[in-house]
């Protein structure tokens, strides 16, 4: 969402600034214009023998005054474009600023969860090692009681058969 907005914002810089540059377009095409006019005005010469007179130095000066009030219109025009370049800036360096310290803080619950993790598999590693221990010992406690079963079987047959033998001899005798 936030990254939508910020596109959204990026967009609406581009526009205004696209205005604002047409704007100062116009304002110099407009200028130029005045600049022409007074051009004009300053190659008029009415007065007797081709001299100018206070009408004509009048409407240069007319034409002058015109063209000023344009250079500070295109001045105001062009601080406006440095404010709102300069607010712009310091809205993508805020919004870097925080995108920074959200992706910070990311990194550190990241890397928390990772050492949990690990202990986890320290633990879990633990916990395997010692049930494969007990498998181990229940497996040979299981091999020794078998084996001393076999053992036992085998001397119990061995030995029934030994006091048949003798009971055959008993009975013999």
């Amino acid at each position: 969402m936030k990254k939508i907005s910020f596109l959204f914002i990026l967009l609406l810089t581009f526009v205004a600034k696209g205005l604002a540059q047409d704007r100062l377009k116009t304002l110099t095409e407009e200028r130029q214009v005045l600049y022409s006019k007074y051009k004009e005005s300053e190659s008029q010469s009415s007065g007797i023998f081709g001299n100018r007179t206070k009408d004509d130095m009048q409407s240069s000066i007319e034409a002058l005054k015109e063209i000023m009030a344009k250079d500070n219109e295109i001045l105001d025009e062009l601080n406006n474009l440095s404010e709102k370049s300069k607010s712009d800036f310091t809205e993508q360096y805020n919004d870097l600023i925080q995108q920074n310290n959200e992706l910070r803080e990311k990194n550190r619950e990241l890397t928390e969860l990772s050492e949990r993790h690990k202990g986890w598999s320290k633990e879990n590693h633990t916990i395997l090692e010692s049930i494969e221990e007990e498998k181990t010992f229940t497996l040979s406690i299981s091999a020794v009681v078998a084996f001393l079963l076999i053992v036992y079987v085998i001397k119990f047959y061995t030995l029934k058969s030994k006091y048949n033998e003798l009971k055959k001899q008993q009975r013999l005798e």
